[in-house]
């Protein structure tokens, strides 16, 4: 008979007597096991936290996680008192955890009828590397198992208001917080009571402590932060016609571009169209280490690396390691589609370029001698709302080039004035037999010949990647609906080596047109090589998960 589930306490102490202070884990925690919070103990100012003897809570034994930022925003006003706050030993660079604020999780929870919650400032050791990657290779398993998460805008420190921006929608580990849990339900700051909501869906509001904080589904408040407002009714006004409206600003500006990346990948997750969408929601995201971009989202594709190999700068070798995982499992290469309209990164140019990041501020990229945030050009003037369907499957291959079967056609670039209109150029096929010009999203004019019969020796190619697929929206798209096929123009850099240069988005005449093209493999590296280190770790046969895993009982 297995053993039944219990929990053991490795510290408890009184919350209040915490403040100004520092926790400590350190001595009485156990790498390599996953700790959770006592919320019945937190509502009588006792910080008890337990460490589980399965390994994990067994299904029928519900707890909550938290998704925040590890720096939030300073108030608007300055404080004139101090706060009742601690911070935790091994992790003084992020903001303190308010008592209050806990106190609030705590009470969201047991009103969701749970008992336990898993907050990783309190529940990992933070002087422990052991213990760190350890759970860094579980947090998706933390997220996906869990019955609900709390989302945190500003952190653990303070709660905003609805029409206050916050930074949690520009972090790294908030997708998958969002996207791996069945439920997800932001707290905020509230002193309306509880009531029901309308605009862009239907919802509610229900009060966790009266006159200081609510909380509201997740998907919900994303959707009226797209529309920027909302309409409330409270419960049992005495006017019950009357209604207020609510500025909401907590996911950013109105229809901003990482909002609707987010909605599209919450839509879709499950689907190929989520991994589109997983990918450039991503691509506009930040952490203050760069492969954290990648252990971040490699559970939302079933994929586990081991963070003692990577460098914490080495978000190229960590990406390429997991494409090959990903690509291994039958899946398809959807990063081609998170944007088409940046540059190719300059090691693994299926990937668009990689931004530059920081814990603190906005993920920004060089265009053209320009630094730019990602989320102004990421889809140029396409929003955030669609996906590439049907992209092309393979694998990678020792040198970590993505080896892929596709329809493709010789190419050659002869108008580099970028002076024609894309969307206008590709609507028709105006061929002169079996040659004929496409123009990508540069406006530069490329020549199809589709005569010539593909080499290893071929210096350009143009490859059918996919086709867009959309999200409902009334926004206006810049191209029309006449421009749903996608391909990228790939130039020689070695013998059968190639590395992308351009890409088109090309009219429903190309539909028929692609399949006339020549069925090849093509290799797409980078313009630079892996470093001997990265293709070390790219040759490995097997990523094998450090300590024991979560058992999935």
């Amino acid at each position: 008979m297995p053993p039944k589930f219990k929990l053991t306490a490795i510290y408890e102490g009184s919350l209040s007597s915490l403040k100004d202070g520092r926790l400590d884990l350190s001595r009485c925690g156990t790498p390599g096991e996953i700790r959770l919070i006592d919320c019945v103990a937190a509502s009588q100012d006792v910080l008890r936290i337990c460490e589980t003897n399965l390994n994990f809570p067994p299904k029928d034994v519900s707890y909550a996680t938290v998704s925040y930022v590890w720096r939030g925003y300073p108030p608007k006003t300055p404080l004139t008192t101090s706060r009742a706050e601690f911070t935790v030993k091994g992790a003084e660079s992020g903001e303190p955890i308010s008592i209050p604020l806990l106190a609030h999780i705590c009470a969201a929870a047991l009103q969701e009828g749970i008992e336990l919650l898993w907050l990783d400032r309190l529940c990992i050791m933070q002087t422990s590397k052991e213990d760190k990657g350890w759970q860094i290779q579980q947090m998706y398993n933390v997220y996906q198992r869990c019955a609900v998460c709390f989302i945190l805008p500003a952190g653990v420190n303070r709660l905003v208001t609805l029409d206050e921006d916050t930074a949690w929608i520009h972090r790294a580990w908030t997708l998958q917080e969002v996207l791996a849990p069945p439920r997800s339900l932001v707290l905020f700051a509230w002193k309306h009571g509880s009531g029901s909501c309308s605009g862009a869906t239907l919802g509610r509001i229900e009060d966790v402590v009266p006159g200081k904080c609510a909380m509201a589904d997740a998907t919900d408040i994303l959707l009226f932060s797209i529309e920027g407002k909302m309409s409330f009714k409270r419960d049992k006004a005495k006017d019950p016609t009357r209604r207020s409206s609510v500025s909401v600003h907590i996911f950013g500006d109105p229809a901003a571009p990482q909002a609707w990346a987010t909605m599209g990948a919450l839509r879709l997750r499950g689907s190929e169209a989520g991994e589109s969408a997983v990918w450039r929601s991503a691509l506009m995201r930040t952490s203050s280490r760069p492969v954290d971009m990648i252990f971040s989202i490699m559970g939302l594709f079933d994929v586990s690396l081991n963070p003692a190999d990577f460098d914490k700068d080495d978000r190229v070798g960590a990406t390429a390691v997991l494409a090959k995982k990903i690509l291994e499992q039958g899946q398809s290469a959807t990063w081609i589609g998170a944007s088409f309209h940046l540059p190719a990164a300059s090691h693994l140019s299926s990937f668009p370029v990689f931004p530059k990041s920081s814990v603190s501020g906005r993920a920004m990229v060089r265009v053209r001698g320009e630094t730019k945030e990602v989320s102004t050009v990421v889809d140029g003037n396409y929003m955030s709302q669609w996906w590439l369907r049907h992209a092309p499957k393979g694998h990678i291959d020792d040198d970590g080039y993505l080896v892929v079967r596709v329809h493709a056609a010789v190419a050659s670039l002869t108008d580099r004035r970028g002076d024609a209109t894309p969307g206008v150029a590709n609507t028709s096929i105006v061929s002169e037999g079996d040659t004929y010009r496409i123009v990508d999203l540069r406006k530069r004019k490329w020549h199809i010949d589709r005569r010539k019969t593909i080499t290893s020796t071929t210096s350009a190619l143009v490859l059918f990647v996919g086709k867009e697929g959309r999200l409902p929206s009334a926004t206006a798209y810049r191209y029309g609906d006449d421009t749903p096929i996608r391909a990228i123009a790939v130039e020689a850099h070695g013998r059968g080596k190639y590395n992308r240069v351009a890409s088109f988005f090309l009219g429903r005449c190309f539909e028929q047109e692609v399949k006339k093209w020549q069925v090849c493999d093509v290799a797409i590296g980078g313009a630079k090589a892996l470093s001997d280190e990265q293709l070390t770790l790219l040759r490995k046969k097997e990523f094998k998960v450090r300590r024991k895993p979560i058992e999935h009982n």
